[in-house]
């Protein structure tokens, strides 16, 4: 991952952070504020009920007021429950021309009413006008929810800051695992190119050794037969394929790094079809099968790179014949649609769970077949096919049903 990106990334990253805990914070003081006024409403309307219903009492002679102080308590909590506050506040009745308290519910708590703002006057019928009577409630701090507006603020820092250690560590894993890809595929590449060499080496010798044999007269053949030609041309055949192994291993490793391209040019779609079918002759022969060709689209030129479309038709048939438990059958066929072009690989082999056919094109993904392995391969052929057909714009199908074999359809654009 490019140093330049990986710092556009984390400074969107930080910006967003930063925003949130702003916006966090801002919304979260507005709904304290909202809750306070709400609490703060709810007990005045309730404190309205109460002094309505008290203030139709009368002072005794000596100024007290004739009502059980008791009652006054039980009185406010159920007004305040009936605005939906549950919380049991301290009570008090304070007589303001004295500085003292007439009642309180809970006489360790009178410096708190003192201080407490929710304070109702009180004036029974019968009270002077010197004499100044209130209710006042204090609600305890433990039930009573402030904004902390540091405390709010650390809480929202640490979890930004847990978020972005997370962020770091897993931008890290990325390139991390980049790293590892390239160095991968620079493996394979370099691999690859050190394994072309000595297939080479062999295909010049297999050459070498079929010309020499080709130079025998018949007589001499007659007089000393040698299946030499036989294992001359297996070696040739086996070869052939590994190149063609090793060729898809490099290219599909080239394709996996995202900047490769490939070189179009008009391409004989029906050409490549014969070539192939040529090259799996003696394989499908030698296995009592067959493979039928049906060309029908005119014309069969298409734009495209001929090596890479010559090995996608080529994993696409071997695909078929590994995949065949008895003689195989391959029908190669093409057709012209609109502004398509249509090849399609028929097999009539083990065909392939519906469960399976969505990630056959994955890499390195190959159908289970329990503990049995009989059939070879590495899982990057249709992988391969696959993006050879993303490169060149095309479209990829597959129809497949256990025990009557697959079809492969390839589109690509004319």
């Amino acid at each position: 991952m490019k140093r330049w990106f990986t710092a556009i990334i984390i400074s969107i990253f930080a910006l967003a952070a930063v925003s949130l805990v702003i916006m966090q914070l801002v919304q979260t003081r507005r709904t304290f504020s909202i809750s306070d006024n709400m609490f703060n409403v709810s007990v005045n309307t309730a404190m309205e009920e109460v002094i309505r219903q008290l203030n139709g009492e009368e002072l005794q002679g000596d100024g007290s007021v004739a009502f059980n102080y008791r009652d006054l308590d039980s009185l406010i909590v159920d007004e305040l429950l009936l605005v939906g506050i549950d919380i049991h506040p301290v009570v008090g009745l304070y007589d303001g021309s004295q500085g003292s308290f007439l009642y309180s519910s809970d006489s360790r708590q009178e410096e708190l009413l003192e201080e407490s703002p929710y304070r109702y006057s009180f004036q029974p019928i019968g009270v002077v006008s010197s004499n100044q009577l209130y209710i006042i409630l204090a609600f305890p701090p433990s039930f009573f929810p402030r904004f902390d507006s540091n405390l709010y603020l650390y809480v929202c820092v640490f979890l930004v800051l847990v978020i972005a250690t997370m962020f770091v560590f897993s931008l890290r894993t990325i390139a991390n695992q980049q790293r590892l890809d390239k160095m991968k595929n620079e493996f394979i590449s370099n691999m690859t190119h050190e394994i072309k060499t000595p297939i080479s080496t062999i295909s010049l010798a297999c050459e070498m050794l079929q010309e020499s044999e080709s130079e025998k007269s018949e007589e001499e053949v007659a007089a000393t037969p040698s299946p030499l030609s036989t294992y001359i041309g297996i070696i040739a055949d086996e070869n052939a394929r590994m190149r063609l192994l090793v060729e898809t291993i490099l290219q599909s490793s080239k394709m996996s790094g995202g900047n490769f391209q490939i070189k179009t040019d008009e391409v004989d779609m029906h050409r490549i079809v014969n070539h192939v079918m040529q090259s799996f002759r003696l394989t499908v022969e030698g296995r009592n099968g067959t493979i039928e060709t049906h060309l029908d689209a005119q014309p069969p030129v298409i734009y495209g790179d001929e090596l890479h479309l010559t090995n996608l038709v080529y994993n696409l048939v071997d695909n078929g014949i590994k995949y065949s438990e008895k003689a195989p059958h391959i029908v190669i066929s093409t057709t012209r649609e609109a502004h398509r072009f249509l090849l399609k690989v028929q097999d009539h082999g083990i065909g392939i769970p519906k469960a399976d056919q969505k990630r056959v094109f994955e890499k390195f993904y190959r159908v289970s077949t329990g503990n049995v392995h009989n059939v070879k391969g590495f899982g990057i052929g249709l992988n391969y096919v696959a993006q050879v057909v993303r490169l060149h714009h095309g479209s990829i199908s597959l129809e497949s049903e256990v025990g009557k074999g697959s079809v492969f359809t390839v589109g690509f654009p004319i």
